[in-house]
């Protein structure tokens, strides 16, 4: 039977020990740490081995030696009882106290060096480590009954978990080795017969997301242990030793990019000893500044120039931290100096936000255009990648797409992701395959994937690449292993919103013209109308006629029951261009104009009516 069995009537209060448990190298020390910066009303007990005068005599002794060959198995376990129940006994400092491996362990270690000593399986040395603790049973059961016990695992599986702790620090010899995969058995039986209230698999996840799931489980019981900020926040560090040049970077990712600027010595505070210690700080700082500022979701810190601190840094955030090293002070301003650092800072920024996936193909067939269109694209495709790829994707986008296409009033916009010097090629391609295209109209983009990567894009093309990243539009052919980035909410919206400026403009010059484009004033129309209702509602209308049918539903014109023909009838296409811009224009007007200090409206104008005002 388990050693602490289960209370039949659970405590009325959480207990007031928190204890994190687990193998080595799994990260306890540094989680109690962190949790000890962030709420120093928690009393961190001492290692248990403190606690009994046996210990100190065995330091500068080989300790492996002694619990594996040494000493007798029921002397082994009198001093570790002892251990663990003298930390027990210690008067609290506070409130709530937190340790270093709880009762659990001492039944997990006995059994793991019982497997070791005497070759048992995991259920026979569990017995025999239950059997020599049996003296002790009523003290261990009452001190694991007020553990709230939480155990850090390196993985789900015991055999993966061995090699993920012996990857971070490898045993010295095959005893200690055989040892800790007895350990990892003998707590994965532990966690199976629930012995520990929660387990969190570490992994390859960075610090800081073990941290927030501690916290998240802890505070829920305790609301002296604040939530962890830092689980949704970007990091950049900025280093270097031109003061200069991490002066411009820090002011274009504050001003341009959304990013709080942040001093990493007013963080730190007192000098630190060592770059763990400095990291830990530096954590603990942001953690609380980030609490006080919840909107925030980045941040950069400067100046963090030590490649140990970095290193350490990068253990607490993973993925989300990134590095800008500029220049060696001196050094003389490459050509285009500042351009190139904010496209750096740009590629920096998006790579920490967007997400990256990986796009599968298409067929031709699959868009259902014109047999004419089926032929141009299969040539291109084949033309570009073979014998060898000279693009690294194509694309069909716009309303070939979508399935909107419509022969005669749509044009065919194709993709294309290649480096600068295959322009000459594509453009032979081109040129050589513009018979097939019947008198269709073809836009190719060309960009490279540094563009891609440093948002170095028109809006339109940050709208191709969510809509890629949702798996409405796919490719005709990617090379092996790209992957698409997919904007962020906050920069798609602000690309939206400059696409929306562009197209009022648009509406407007053609307004002004005695005979307005029809192609042109029906799409700016519809791409303004598409514009309001993905920012208003979150609506999507990949087809022209859907958006401005949604738009006229949300704000009717007062001409009729539908929009009417907006495409062929030019009265139509008017009425419809002015009434999507009123709704813009509408959205600007906030405050009062010049004119009557008390209603802001010009005095002598009179109202605009259904007779004096202009279709538009």
């Amino acid at each position: 039977m388990p050693l602490s069995p289960p209370a039949e009537n659970g405590p009325s209060a959480p207990p007031r020990v928190i204890a994190v448990s687990g193998p080595a190298h799994v990260g306890k020390g540094t989680q109690l740490r962190l949790l000890a910066h962030r709420a120093p009303q928690l009393d961190v007990c001492r290692p248990a081995e403190e606690h009994v005068p046996q210990w100190p005599a065995l330091i500068g002794t080989d300790r492996t030696g002694w619990w594996l060959q040494g000493a007798s198995y029921q002397e082994l376990a009198d001093v570790l009882a002892a251990s663990f129940l003298a930390r027990t006994r210690q008067p609290h400092a506070g409130a709530l106290r937190c340790v270093r491996q709880g009762l659990p362990m001492l039944e997990a270690t006995l059994a793991a060096v019982a497997a070791v000593r005497e070759k048992r399986s995991t259920a026979r040395a569990a017995d025999d480590a239950r059997a020599v603790l049996a003296p002790y049973r009523a003290a261990l059961y009452a001190a694991e009954e007020s553990e709230y016990g939480i155990v850090l695992l390196h993985d789900e599986d015991p055999a993966r978990g061995v090699a993920r702790g012996l990857a971070r620090s490898p045993a010295p010899n095959g005893l200690l080795e055989n040892y800790r995969r007895r350990l990892h058995e003998q707590i994965h039986r532990l966690v199976d017969e629930g012995r520990f209230d929660t387990a969190v698999v570490v992994g390859d996840r960075p610090v800081i997301d073990v941290q927030h799931e501690l916290r998240q489980c802890l505070h829920r019981l305790y609301p002296a242990v604040p939530e962890c900020a830092l689980s949704r926040v970007r990091v950049v560090a900025l280093g270097g030793d031109s003061d200069q040049a991490r002066e411009a970077a820090g002011e274009y990712l504050r001003t341009r990019r959304g990013y709080a600027r942040l001093d990493a010595a007013h963080l730190v505070g007192e000098a630190a000893s060592d770059a763990r210690t400095w990291a830990e700080r530096l954590t603990d700082g942001l953690d609380r500044y980030c609490a006080a500022h919840p909107f925030l979701d980045r941040v950069s810190v400067e100046p963090v120039r030590d490649a140990d601190a970095l290193a350490e840094l990068r253990k607490v955030f993973g993925d989300r931290l990134r590095v800008q090293d500029g220049p060696p002070a001196g050094r003389t301003a490459a050509p285009w100096a500042q351009l190139s650092l904010q496209r750096r800072l740009d590629r920096l920024a998006f790579d920490s936000a967007w997400t990256f996936r990986t796009p599968k193909p298409v067929s031709v067939h699959s868009l259902g255009l014109p047999p004419c269109l089926g032929v141009y694209l299969r040539a291109l495709r084949e033309r570009l990648t073979r014998p060898s790829p000279v693009v690294d994707l194509i694309a069909v986008t716009g309303s070939a797409a979508r399935g909107t296409y419509e022969h005669g009033w749509s044009g065919l916009d194709v993709l294309v992701l290649a480096p600068q010097d295959r322009l000459p090629r594509l453009r032979q391609v081109r040129a050589e395959l513009a018979p097939e295209l019947a008198g269709v109209r073809l836009t190719m983009t060309v960009l490279t994937e540094d563009e891609f990567r440093a948002g170095a894009l028109p809006p339109r093309l940050l709208h191709v690449l969510t809509l890629s990243g949702a798996g409405a539009i796919a490719p005709l052919w990617c090379a092996p292993g790209l992957a698409l980035p997919v904007p962020d909410a906050v920069t798609y919206a602000d690309g939206s919103l400059r696409d929306g400026v562009r197209a009022a403009v648009t509406l407007r010059r053609q307004l002004l013209l005695d005979v307005p484009d029809p192609h042109a004033l029906y799409k700016a129309t519809a791409l303004l109308a598409k514009i309001m209702l993905r920012v208003e509602c979150g609506a999507e209308y990949p087809a022209d006629d859907q958006a401005i049918a949604a738009f006229h539903r949300r704000q009717p014109d007062g001409g009729g029951d539908g929009p009417g023909d907006v495409r062929n009838d030019r009265a139509g296409a008017e009425r419809m261009a002015g009434a999507v811009l009123r709704g813009w224009l509408a959205t600007l007007g906030a405050g009062p104009a010049p004119g009557n200090p008390v209603t802001g409206a010009p005095e002598a104008a009179p109202p605009r009516t259904a007779e004096n005002r202009p279709p538009w």
